[in-house]
């Protein structure tokens, strides 16, 4: 009698506590590190020109959905914040890199390339207290100046078990986020090395 006396109200309270360290409803996009100071593009490498990627996501109010069926929101630019990484990496794969948010204005700078797409997923589902689940989708093309020369899709996807905390949910995005970014920066960059 005792016994369940003391484990109830424990039990409730360990429940209480690991649903308030869980992840919040408005959830923060992070940013990947900075560019190390050492990469530098090479003196002779191309001009790629990254424009902000448009957002067709099929509800564009939501970055996902919790287990007690609320939402995950967020007020950053989610099209910006993929864009922007794309851009990163390819400045890490030593590229010379410029970023535009309309074609117009990246064409004004007479790049060497130009990347445009699209997102089309970005979703965060809370699966259980302590499991979470992302998808990451985007379409893109790179063109020169002359006409396009890549068209691709790709797509991420990630889950995480562990401890609820704040963190969980930004860390798991961005985590997906790098996964996907790093392969498409690499498949651009090989792209443009086999029309040298």
């Amino acid at each position: 009698m005792n016994y369940v006396r003391v484990v109830l109200p424990l039990s409730l309270l360990v429940t209480l506590l690991l649903t308030a360290c869980g992840p919040s409803n408005n959830v923060r996009l992070l940013n990947q590190p900075p560019l190390d100071a050492a990469v530098l593009p090479a003196p002779n490498a191309v001009h790629v020109c990254v424009v902000t990627f448009a957002d067709s996501r099929s509800d564009m109010t939501r970055l996902g959905v919790r287990r007690d069926n609320s939402v995950f929101v967020t007020g950053d630019n989610i099209a910006d914040w993929v864009s922007r990484a794309l851009a990163d990496e390819l400045a890490r794969n030593g590229v010379q890199v410029s970023y535009s948010t309309t074609v117009k204005q990246a064409s004004s700078g007479n790049p060497d390339y130009l990347v445009t797409g699209e997102l089309s997923v970005l979703w965060l589902r809370e699966i259980s207290a302590t499991d979470l689940a992302t998808e990451l989708s985007i379409n893109y093309t790179l063109a020169n100046r002359q006409n396009r020369i890549l068209r691709d899709a790709y797509h991420s996807s990630q889950s995480r078990s562990g401890l609820p905390s704040s963190s969980a949910a930004e860390n798991l995005l961005l985590d997906t986020l790098c996964d996907l970014v790093k392969p498409v920066a690499r498949k651009i960059v090989q792209t443009i090395e086999g029309k040298k």
